[in-house]
């Protein structure tokens, strides 16, 4: 079978070492820094599990050796169902797989719960922690989702389940040890493709500054706190320009976003391009003067990885487990959270000294390239899986 046209999935689960199935992103082209270098290794079946609102019928196809299980589910609210729906279609798929090992990516939905529910041994890799999110958003961030009221349970109940857990940062790790203070942790980055080492800058002296904004264009990102200091980097720099690129709410963007920027007169200078696949952001990045990620809480984004294997200094807030990547002032600036003033000064410091933005550069592609090379840490991943199947009975 054929992949489906533009597919949208919501996550993955499911790879396999040997005789190990775990678990992974979802699309084809997610988690491109686990899923090539795991087919490329000895004795390595890859499976990946998804689920999708968006497709006909569940589907199956291989892509670039690796196996993916698209399964449909009906347009219901899935977290108000308390994910029953996700965990029973993936945990049948995987029964026919038959894993030794599923490997679940976040504890924010149905992935990770579904692995440590399975049956099967587990390793839960944790990326956005929901108790740390509502926590930087306030009572009223819960009551205008009340989803995340399930979602935190279940982030709750998925922890205490799982006896292993993948964690990029101390802050990830911490987190797992308030709630499951027996669990086996592992310490390892997310790998990234060889491709974002691989970017050629592009840009031109003379040219006009051009800020990047890598994520989902929401308040909890801080997409509203850079909006508002980008008057100030423009009182200096009139030609600048802000590239937002991710997806954003239509009513949002019309109804604050866009409001907002008129009353600041800047809208001529930001370009919203909405969600984009990787070689469109690898494209910005080889343009970007620098990147901007003025989040509320972050575990470790990912786009921090890939900015600085690209060759871009970054700013970024200071908050959750940002300052394990990036030393202020060193290889990047860090920021207080929610700051305009200071966010607005991190930028016009990078813009204005082309030197020190180039040094923090350089400093943070040689750390990028230490920390995020797919050989090393998909290497580490292999070890974890290979232990947790050697620890069953009748394995050793």
């Amino acid at each position: 079978m054929t992949p489906p046209a533009a597919p949208r999935y919501e996550g993955g689960l499911g790879y396999r070492i040997s005789d190990v199935t775990v678990r992974g992103p979802g699309a084809p082209e997610g988690g491109e820094g686990f899923q090539a270098p795991l087919v490329a290794a000895r004795q390595i079946e890859l499976h990946v599990v998804t689920i999708s609102k968006h497709v006909a019928a569940d589907d199956e196809f291989v892509d670039r050796g690796v196996h993916f299980h698209v399964l449909k589910i009906p347009k219901v609210p899935r977290a108000l169902l308390g994910y029953q729906i996700d965990r029973l279609r993936m945990v049948r798929c995987l029964r026919r797989i038959g894993p030794d090992v599923v490997h679940g990516f976040g504890t924010e939905a149905s992935f990770g719960y579904a692995a440590a529910s399975s049956g099967y041994p587990s390793v839960v890799m944790i990326q956005g922690i929901v108790a740390r999110l509502a926590r930087s958003g306030g009572l009223s961030a819960l009551l205008r989702k009340p989803g995340l009221w399930v979602s935190l349970l279940f982030e709750r109940l998925t922890v205490q389940r799982c006896r292993h857990f993948v964690c990029e940062t101390m802050f990830a790790a911490d987190f797992v040890r308030e709630h499951n203070p027996g669990a086996t942790i592992h310490l390892i980055k997310t790998p990234i493709s060889d491709e974002w080492f691989g970017v050629t800058r592009q840009a031109e002296a003379g040219a006009a500054p051009e800020v990047l904004f890598v994520g989902r264009a929401t308040r909890a990102k801080g997409i509203d706190v850079l909006l508002d200091a980008f008057p100030l980097v423009l009182k200096e720099f009139p030609r600048a320009v802000l590239h937002v690129v991710g997806a954003c709410d239509p009513a949002f963007l019309r109804g604050t976003l866009m409001p907002a920027m008129t009353q600041r007169g800047i809208a001529e200078h930001v370009r919203f391009h909405g969600q984009q696949p990787a070689a469109f952001v690898r494209e910005r990045l080889s343009r970007a003067t620098l990147l901007a990620l003025p989040t509320m809480m972050d575990t470790a984004p990912n786009v921090l990885a890939e900015s600085r294997a690209a060759g871009v200094p970054v700013v970024a807030s200071a908050v959750g487990g940002i300052p394990e990547l990036i030393e202020d002032g060193v290889d990047g600036l860090l920021v207080p959270a929610g700051s305009r003033d200071v966010l607005a000064g991190a930028i016009l410091h990078l813009l204005r000294d082309p030197s020190a933005a180039r040094r923090m550069a350089e400093r943070g592609r040689r750390r990028a390239f230490e920390e995020h090379r797919a050989a090393v840490q998909v290497s580490k991943l292999v070890d974890v899986y290979r232990d947790i199947v050697a620890s069953q009975p009748g394995r050793a």
